[in-house]
């Protein structure tokens, strides 16, 4: 569908297009042309940033796995710990032992947590102290 429009053109312009024989439609080749132009330079512009956003997702889903690996890691030490040991006091005893093979005759660890304390933590349900 076609529709009249008043345009104001140079003088120049306007001797060039009367030569045309149809000047329309040289008109309208060069007004799709330009925003044909402006469609591909949209175009560009969002192929870039979805590349970008494609890079930020990979790195996102390389940390979410590295953070789930940890994290799977530390629920099978407490796993590990509740499993050998049900009881506070066999859990008591599991502590003690375990920070006994942890110091040699060069090495001291002194603990801030005692082992009746970290004992209690882990039956409620929280973290061993590693």
């Amino acid at each position: 569908m076609k529709t009249n429009l008043t345009v104001s053109l140079d003088q120049d312009i306007v001797s060039k297009l009367k030569q045309e024989k149809n000047y329309s439609d040289v008109i309208n080749e060069q007004m799709k042309g330009f925003y044909d132009i402006k469609n591909i330079e949209n175009q560009q512009f969002l192929r870039e940033t979805l590349t970008k956003t494609k890079q930020i997702i990979r790195e996102n889903n390389k940390k979410k796995r590295e953070i789930e690996e940890k994290l799977q890691k530390i629920k099978e030490k407490e796993d590990f710990i509740l499993e050998k040991v049900k009881s506070r006091p066999a859990l008591i005893r599991k502590i003690i032992e375990k920070r006994a093979a942890r110091q040699t005759e060069f090495k001291k660890i002194d603990y801030l947590v005692s082992p009746e304390e970290e004992a209690d933590r882990i039956l409620k349900g929280g973290r061993a102290i590693t």
